[in-house]
């Protein structure tokens, strides 16, 4: 029996009986008890279950919480929260923006509603969907390739990037997967590196929106060198030698408050 069937069968019992013994999965899957042990932690870290004194109990459901048309589940999602409400204050009426992919970049987007003559591109679907009924918005959705399970064009049409290479922006706003102190800023797929170094070269002012978790951190590709030229907007959580890093440098660097 492989792992997605037991998890089905574990699911299934737990909204019968609420709670299944280790003995009992055992039985009723066939697996052996050290199969078993590490299934209950998967589901306990997929949040569809938790542990219980050798047991497993089915997960309470949690209320949710969201803003515009994306969820707040945990501390890290009200940091991006917060630095996206920093980011929108620095939006201006009549400006041409361009807006990445990731939760962040989508709360950003759910915050521009009500700022008149706007121009904004993006790659984000979501992005799209919080900003599209709003008349005073105009809005372009770059194309390419939409894989599965992603919200966001993964890559661009080779017609798009020739068409992109005649815009300016007033703003870019893009998100990174790591941010290390030697390596600079990281993404975890190179498709994005031609795109982001082509958008650093087409704005007055790039955007860095980076929740604390994204420093210190390695992804698989550097996208620009530590000391590219920009602009951070993290939170009060950044790691203080990134805080004296970028005084050092003069690049400026936005720190807000988490509520």
């Amino acid at each position: 029996m492989t792992y997605a069937e037991r998890e089905k069968l574990l699911l299934e019992y737990l909204a019968q009986k609420e709670i299944v013994s280790l003995t009992t999965a055992c039985e009723l899957t066939g697996a052996s008890v050290a199969t078993m042990r590490r299934d209950f932690d998967t589901l306990q870290e997929k949040g569809l279950a938790e542990r219980s004194h050798g047991a497993l109990r089915l997960a309470p459901k949690k209320e949710k919480s969201f803003f515009g048309g994306t969820e707040i589940l945990d501390d890290t999602d009200r940091e991006k929260y917060a630095i996206a409400r920093e980011a929108a204050k620095v939006v201006s009426s009549g400006e041409s923006i361009f807006i990445g992919t990731g939760k962040t970049c989508n709360m950003l987007a759910a915050q521009l509603g009500g700022v008149e003559r706007l121009t904004v591109v993006t790659t984000s679907i979501t992005a799209v969907l919080e900003l599209v009924e709003h008349p005073n918005v105009h809005l372009t959705l770059l194309g390419g390739d939409v894989h599965t399970g992603k919200n966001f064009i993964e890559t661009l049409d080779s017609d798009i990037s020739h068409t992109l290479r005649n815009y300016y922006f007033d703003k870019v706003f893009i998100t990174m997967d790591g941010i290390d102190p030697e390596r600079g800023y990281m993404v975890q797929d190179k498709a994005r590196i031609p795109l982001y170094t082509q958008l650093s070269r087409m704005t007055r002012r790039l955007y860095i929106l980076a929740d604390s978790r994204k420093f210190d951190r390695k992804a698989f590709a550097t996208v620009f060198p530590p000391d590219k030229t920009c602009r951070i907007i993290s939170t009060k959580k950044l790691p203080q030698h990134f805080t004296a890093y970028y005084a050092q440098k003069g690049i400026p660097c936005t720190l807000v408050s988490v509520e």
